[in-house]
This record gives structure tokens, sequence and C-alpha cells, in this order.
């Protein structure tokens, strides 16, 4: 190479390298000025340490409106009955007959499920095949219908719905419709026996053996009572054996009058360790096996069917039997109760009952039930103590976030408003209540404040003036409320805390479920959810999130499910 170009080479590639360097800067600087941000679509994802700062930077971001606070009218008038949902899509049968005389028989779950709560159907439709026939020479046949105990009670004494037979887990039930006036027979005092009882894990059980000697119902109790043990039982207004725990409990502290100072302060020591009185069965399992509670009630034949109970807790007999008695209801015709007859011989005999026993059906034996009588007075008055005490002096704050969406316009967000303040009746006035709704903008309609007469005034006020339209910001929403809560709770420390999200769709807009997932861990307030008209699975996670409930509800039942919600957790 001529060594004299070579200084003029070397200059030609440092140019060129020069010039690269400035267009790359120059593209680079356009970019940023030409370009928005990439948004990192992890962005809202919460680590376990910055829950509290991230809840804050969501809600910069959230626009919130206020509206003016209008009084409304408080309804105080019982619609109870009027708003019992359509049975027949709430509650189908699971049997149906076809004979010339069908009898419909209202029973609980675990006998007329599937598998191993089936027995009442399997039952049915055996009695059915075989045609029998009553001395007129027309066909007989049953029809089942799956109910819980408290629900039928609720139906028949209200006659809103009659079936010709009607068999509650125990004679409780029984005993409380009639007081309420429906007229019903004791035709068999067991189809299959059963028994009330407390799975308790066997950590807690060997701690009660150790200190009280034995473990029993009443040990178990007073164990609860000295706030030595968390357990959970079944809301008592639908449940036989949540019912059968409370009237129990009242006769352990006070055996001759249960409404006694005596009764009802021990009532009182009990709630304060009971951490939620569950809505469902499930509710109570899941907190168990969590670790939330040590302890819940039971069924033997649910709890010898459950791997997971069975295999880590004991079973402590309690109460009265469970014998699932059979009544009949009203006035039968005479081939009503030949049909009726038949079939109670059918279910009564060996096979059926061999049946029952394979599917976890058998008396405790060693257990001396409780036979004390009680009066259907005395049972409607336990329930009545129950809601008034059960939050022994402990207030509740609560937040309602309606879906006030598009597609909430018309009747949807007409039996949405119907069911907040029908729902409202069952809400104590010691409790402090707000209400928000959302679509794409987060409305607070009503700031937190204690449910008395003005606030239930304002409350009905904001309900009706709630309109529909735009999008679904649930979780934007939520934190809202979220952050109301916490910040109200601030001059009540010792206060529940709960919110109940009502919606009926996905978050399509504004934080996303993983967000929001986070920040409900950390703050631990349960998380109440109701799908309206559309079963939503991530509302079903985020209710189990702090152990809370989801309810699958439509136009038709939302009145009647809120209201039993309500009145089991306010």
């Amino acid at each position: 190479m001529n060594k004299s170009k070579t200084p003029v080479i070397i200059a030609i590639i440092g140019a060129i390298i020069t010039a690269a360097m400035i267009i790359a800067v120059i593209n680079k600087t356009s970019s940023r000025n030409n370009n928005p941000p990439v948004t990192n679509n992890n962005s809202n994802k919460v680590s376990i340490n910055e829950p509290e700062d991230k809840l804050q930077k969501c809600l910069k971001k959230i626009n919130i409106i206020s509206t003016e606070k209008i009084k409304g009218t408080v309804d105080y008038s019982d619609n109870s009955s009027a708003n019992l949902p359509n049975i027949e899509t709430k509650y189908p049968l699971t049997i149906v007959g076809d004979g010339d005389v069908d009898i419909e028989i209202f029973s609980t779950s675990e006998k007329a499920g599937k598998n191993n709560n089936g027995w009442l159907n399997e039952t049915a439709e055996e009695f059915n095949n075989q045609r029998n026939r009553l001395s007129n020479g027309m066909i007989a046949s049953v029809s089942v219908r799956s109910i819980p105990s408290g629900a039928s009670s609720d139906y028949i004494s209200n006659n809103v719905y009659l079936p010709q037979a009607y068999t509650p887990s125990n004679e409780l039930f029984g005993k409380l419709a009639m007081e309420a006036g429906a007229k019903l027979k004791l035709e068999a005092e067991s189809l299959v026996a059963n028994t009330a009882g407390i799975a308790i894990s066997r950590t807690a059980a060997s701690t009660i053996n150790s200190k009280y000697g034995s473990v029993t119902y009443e040990n178990v109790v007073d164990a609860v009572v000295n706030g030595e043990l968390q357990m959970g039982y079944t809301y008592p207004y639908t449940s036989a054996t949540g019912l059968n725990f409370l009237v129990n409990a009242l006769q352990h502290f006070d055996s001759d009058n249960i409404l006694s100072e005596t009764a009802v302060s021990k009532f009182q020591q009990l709630q304060k360790s009971i951490p939620f009185v569950c809505y469902t069965t499930d509710q109570m399992v899941n907190a168990m096996q969590s670790g939330t509670l040590q302890a819940g009630v039971v069924e033997y034949q649910a709890y010898t069917n459950s791997p997971v109970l069975k295999g880590g807790y004991d079973f402590v007999p309690f109460g009265y039997k469970h014998s699932n008695p059979l009544y009949s209801v009203g006035d039968l015709t005479q081939e009503q109760q030949e049909a009726l007859d038949l079939f109670l011989n059918y279910a009564l005999s060996s096979g059926p009952q061999q049946h029952a026993r394979d599917y976890g059906f058998a008396p405790d034996s060693s257990y001396s039930y409780n036979t004390r009588d009680i009066s259907g007075g005395d049972i409607i008055s336990a329930q009545r103590l129950w809601k008034e005490e059960k939050d022994s002096g402990t207030p509740t704050i609560a937040l309602f976030i309606a879906d006030v969406s598009g597609s909430m316009i018309g009747d949807p967000l007409n039996r949405l408003k119907e069911s907040l303040l029908e729902a409202s009746k069952n809400i104590k006035s010691d409790n402090y209540v707000g209400l928000i709704s959302y679509n794409d903008d987060v409305k607070l309609n009503l700031p937190i404040a204690q449910f008395d007469l003005e606030q239930r005034s304002y409350f009905a006020g904001a309900v009706e003036k709630m309109k529909a339209g735009g999008n679904t910001a649930t979780y934007d929403a939520l934190l809202v409320g979220i952050n109301m809560i916490n910040e109200y709770k601030e001059s009540i420390p010792g206060a529940k805390t709960m919110i109940f999200v009502l919606s009926d769709g996905q978050c399509n807009r504004g934080v996303e479920y993983n967000t929001s997932a986070g920040i409900v861990s950390h703050y631990g307030i349960p998380i109440y959810t109701i799908g309206y008209n559309e079963e939503i699975n991530s509302l079903k996670d985020l209710s189990s999130i702090n152990e809370a409930v989801y309810i699958d509800a439509d136009s038709d039942d939302v009145v009647y499910e809120l209201a039993a919600l309500f009145n089991a957790q306010m």
C-alpha cells in the first residue's frame, strides 16, 4: 500500500464512523420526541414489600367522582316471602316422577345431591321404576327437589310453594316451620340416620384433651369461650347443623333458660373467638384447610366421605340427632297419602337402608343425643339472639361496590337496586356502611358512616340515583374501597371490615386483577362477591383470597341471596 495514502484512508474511515454516531444520536432523540414511552405490562404487579405504595400509586391514576347526598325513603316492610326466588330455576327438581299420583319431596343436599350425597334421588328413582300402584290402580311416583332446610321452611311457612313432603336434616327446622304457621305432620321420625359434629384438627384436639381431660362438645365450646380455640359454624337461618350448634351452645350455657343473662353473656364470649360465621360449608372447610379455623361443624356423613376432613380432623358429635325426619305438608288427598306411605315403606326397607349406610348414613350408637324438648318459639328466639349478639359488640365497617356499566342498563340495574334496598334491612344500626359504584370512573355515592336512620335514608337515596353506562373498571373501584375502609378504620381500630362487590361482567378497564389481588391479600379485608347473571371466575378467586364467599346470582334470586348474605355477615 502507498504509505502516502494511509492518512487519507484513516481520515475517511474516521469521518464515516463519526457520521454514523451522529445519525444514531439524532434518530434516538427523534424517537423519544415522537413516540410515547413503552408501558411495562408487569408494572402493576405487586411485590410483597410494596403493596401500600402500590395502592397509593394506583389511586392517583383513578378518577373518583363524588356525588351529592340525597335522602331517600327508608322502607321497613317485610317482603321476605315476596323475595323468595322462582323455585323452578333456583332449585330445580333432581328427580321427576311421572306417575298418576306424584309426591314431591323437599330434601337437603346430602340426600338429594350426587354420588355419596344421592341416596334419596336413587331411592326415588328405584321406587318410580317399580311402577307401584295404589289400591285404585293408579301409578304412584316421587319427585325430589334439593333445597336447604331453611329455604324449604321459608317456602312452606310463607305458602309460597307447597310440596307434599319435606325432609330436613333434623326436627329443629320442622318445629320452626310449624311455629311460623306451616301445617306439617310427622310421617317418619327418620329416613336415614346422621350425626352433627365438630371436625377439630388433631393438634387442637390433643391440646383440649390435655387441659380438659376429654374432647367433648362441651369442652370444645368452653375452649372457644376461653379464647383457646378458633372455630366456625354455618349460618343458622339456613343450615340445620349451624342451628343445632347454636341451640346446644345456649343450652350448655344455661339449661333452664337459653335467653338468660348468663346464656347471653357466654354467647357473646363465644362469638369473640369465632372469626366469622360461615355462609356456606365450603367457606368453612376452606378456612379450616388454610389454618384460619381449627374446627368447624359438619355432619358425620360429610365428614366420613371427605378425605381431607377424615385424614386430619377428629369428629366430636353433639346435639340433636340428624335423623332426617319426613313430614307431610298440608292436607294430602287419600291417593297422595297412600302414595307417600308406599314410598316410605320402600325407603325404610332393608335394601335402601343398606345403601344409605354404604353412603355414610349411620347413627353413632356410642353417643347420647340431646333429647331435651325445645319449642319452635325457643328456636326462633335463638335465631333472633344470634342476629343481635353474633358480633359480640364488635361493629362492622362495610362498603358496597356496585357495577353500573352499560350491561346493567334496564332490568339488571333495577333488580340490583331492589336487592341493595331490601338486603340493607338486615344490617344492624351499630354497623358502618358506605356505597360506591363504577363504570369507566369510580363514583363515591355515599361516604362510610354509622348506619343509623339518617345514613339509611342517604343510602336509599344513593341507590335510587345510580345510573348505568360505560365500561367495567372493577378493580379501580375495589382499590378505592380498600382505601376508604383503611382510612375509616383508623377511628374504629377494633372493627371488623368487609367489602361486597356486585358485578355482571369481567373487568375491561383500569387496574388489572393481579395488582388488586396482591393488595387485597396484604390488607386482609374479606371481599364478598356476587356474580350477577354470569359466573365470573375472577370474582371467585378474589373472594377466596381472604376466605370470603362468591355467590352466583341472577335477576330472579339476587334479592334473596343478598338479603341472606347481609343477615349472616352484618
